[in-house]
């Protein structure tokens, strides 16, 4: 009868012991899951942000771009440095997503001649 009684209470302590084991696993797995989800939501944020830079910097690009490419026509000429530095610029321009808006600006602007003003 005793080792019936003390087979009982190691089954019942076992027991206890293993759903102590597994409230805190699921404990463990809920905090991790937690901070899993409040990564995605910061990168989705980082990513957001990311995008409305690239967008303001394409904005900029396409001003900038389009003004020298204005005045250079004005001009009717280009230095050879500017010319180097606003390439430089309309390839980053389509690197960060612009379309061809401004590629017959520049192609007027390439036709024209060059000057040196040094």
């Amino acid at each position: 009868m005793r080792s019936d009684l003390l087979i009982l209470l190691s089954g019942a302590a076992g027991a206890a012991v293993i759903k102590l084991i597994d409230g805190v696993i699921q404990w463990i797995l809920s905090r991790v899951g937690k901070g899993r989800d409040a990564q995605r939501g910061a990168l989705k944020d980082l990513e957001k942000r990311l995008e409305r830079v690239e967008a303001g910097n394409m904005s900029m690009l396409l001003d900038r771009i389009q003004h020298l490419c204005k005045s250079y026509i004005a001009d009717g000429s280009v230095d050879a440095d500017d010319l180097r530095r606003l390439h430089i610029m309309h390839t980053n321009y389509h690197a960060v997503g612009g379309n061809g808006d401004l590629d017959k600006l520049m192609s007027r602007v390439d036709a024209l001649p060059l000057r040196r003003d040094y």
